[in-house]
């Protein structure tokens, strides 16, 4: 990484943690608020994409339902999303049938997928967030939940970055992420592991070392696969950024791609398997 581009991520970073990490804590209208912004401004970014491939997805619809859902999630829950998407994929399919564009089929699966990745992928932030709520537990567990996610996520990506660099030279997938190589990828799973586990010394109410075992493991692998797929629809189309909003790190949809895959099986562990 140049001195220049390592020195903009990190003012960035500067800046950006302290606001994710103060929206998680105190978690409801905070941690919603920031959630929505990053899903609008990731689902634009992923239309934009879309266009570089001749599709004219229906960002105004596509991101209107997006934040429909995203607070559906937070006032009523996942199940009751059905009372949005069934009547918004109505509405799209109608507003297609209308817009004499070409790519039909093409333009109403893109802007289903934008509303669907990253908008309702990422919403699962919220639900990890606010699940304490539905099991009479103290709040700031969520909160918790929240930071080992985000923080053994970014953990495993800068391991895999830098021992990547400097340590790599077996390809991971040299069709989709050419600089990507499986010492990275290895690295990045161990630490990835060995975060969860180091948490799990300090803290273990909720969680048991087990249980963060297994929470290392989901993010070392399926952060990872987020990254990748990611890669994959800028590579499609492309691109090396999703965009320039976040000066050495690319776009939201760069930034956020791994918390977006990894969130709703984060949340259907935990719901399911944990509690």
């Amino acid at each position: 990484m140049k001195s220049n581009t390592l020195l903009k991520r990190t003012i960035v970073a500067i800046w950006g943690i302290p606001i994710i990490f103060t929206t998680i804590y105190f978690g409801k209208y905070f941690f919603l608020a920031l959630v929505l912004f990053i899903n609008i401004l990731s689902q634009n970014e992923f239309y934009k994409i879309a266009k570089k491939k001749n599709a004219s997805p229906q960002k105004i619809i596509g991101i209107s339902l997006g934040i429909i859902l995203t607070l559906i999630i937070y006032f009523y829950g996942i199940d009751k999303i059905w009372i949005a998407a069934v009547p918004g994929t109505f509405l799209i399919l109608l507003i297609e049938l209308f817009r004499n564009k070409t790519n039909a089929s093409l333009n109403f699966a893109v802007t289903v997928a934008g509303i669907v990745y990253p908008s309702l992928f990422f919403s699962f932030m919220i639900l990890i967030r606010e699940l304490p709520l539905h099991l009479n537990i103290p709040y700031f567990h969520g909160a918790i939940w929240v930071y080992i996610v985000f923080i053994a996520i970014w953990l495993c990506d800068t391991a895999a970055y830098f021992i990547g660099k400097f340590f790599g030279t077996h390809k991971l997938f040299s069709r989709i992420s050419p600089k990507k190589t499986i010492e990275g990828a290895i690295a990045g799973f161990v630490f990835s592991i060995t975060t969860t586990l180091l948490i799990s010394v300090f803290y273990n109410q909720m969680l048991s070392f087990i249980n963060l075992l297994i929470i290392g493991l989901i993010i070392g692998v399926f952060s990872q696969i987020g990254d990748l797929v990611e890669s994959l629809f800028k590579r499609d189309a492309g691109i090396k950024d999703s965009s320039h909003l976040l000066p050495g790190h690319g776009g939201f949809l760069d930034r956020f791609d791994s918390p977006t895959f990894v969130a709703p099986i984060i949340f259907f562990y935990l719901k399911f398997f944990v509690f």
